[in-house]
């Protein structure tokens, strides 16, 4: 028969008691989207995405968890990529062209092919994102909302820097510095706006184009959307273009 401890012993024996409770309920609930935050090689943060890969034969869900990068890829981190790595981009980047867009180190790495960055994710141990795990993190959480925050368009500019400016996108012709936003439900800043994002996949059965998604400070609200998809050629490194990257979960 168990007593009910008294006094101040006591007292703080069920303090004790709670705060290792507390402890295992974090450990075990580390699995949601938005927790379970790492720090890579790169020092990116990351954070945990609980994507459905499939389902058994009793209908119940398979996850393939995996980590993303909180934020675009930085103008720093990518000089830290190439001092330490030694990468040769086989076209030397133009510097002060990227400037002109990305002007400090803390603003996201543009001016980037699909190589560069799947050398940079390489470095890092990493790799570039699927083209579905990447739509599956930008909606946050959310099912079938236009985008990342919703369907609600008059808030559009607290996430997501897009083209003409209000509210927190106060960048006209240039990107944001990473994390300016918002996040979405999962955490994460700028899955809509700033930079489109190179993804692993090819878009054309014919292997010419890669997939970039989630639009940039260039494009219109159209662009914005979650669905939304364009291509580019592997070896194009345009100012509106950069990346972010993913860790298999373990």
């Amino acid at each position: 028969m168990c007593r009910k401890p008294k006094g101040i012993k006591g007292e703080a024996m069920m303090v004790r008691r709670s705060v290792i409770l507390l402890v295992v309920l974090v450990i075990l609930t580390g699995c949601k989207g938005g927790s379970g935050k790492i720090s890579s090689r790169d020092e990116v943060e990351m954070v945990r995405i609980p994507m459905i890969s499939g389902y058994t034969e009793v209908d119940d869900p398979i996850y393939q968890d995996f980590y993303m990068d909180v934020t675009e890829v930085t103008v720093g981190q990518f000089k830290k990529f190439l001092k330490s790595s030694g990468y040769k981009p086989e076209k030397p980047i133009d510097w002060a062209e990227l400037f002109k867009f990305s002007p400090t180190d803390k603003h996201p790495m543009i001016r980037v092919s699909w190589h560069h960055a799947t050398a940079y994710a390489k470095w890092a141990g990493k790799r570039l994102p699927t083209e579905a795990e990447w739509e599956f993190a930008a909606r946050g959480g959310l099912v079938n909302k236009t985008f990342p925050w919703g369907d609600d368009e008059s808030i559009a500019r607290e996430y997501a820097n897009f083209y003409g400016t209000g509210g927190k996108d106060q960048w006209d012709g240039t990107t944001a510095r990473v994390g300016s936003f918002l996040p979405n439900g999962y955490g994460l800043y700028d899955m809509s706006g700033n930079v489109w994002e190179w993804c692993q996949d090819w878009y054309d059965e014919g292997k010419e184009y890669r997939v970039c998604r989630g639009g940039s400070w260039s494009n219109s609200m159209l662009s914005q959307r979650v669905a939304y998809r364009v291509n580019d050629v592997p070896t194009a490194a345009n100012y509106y273009v950069g990346f972010r990257c993913v860790l298999e979960s373990k």
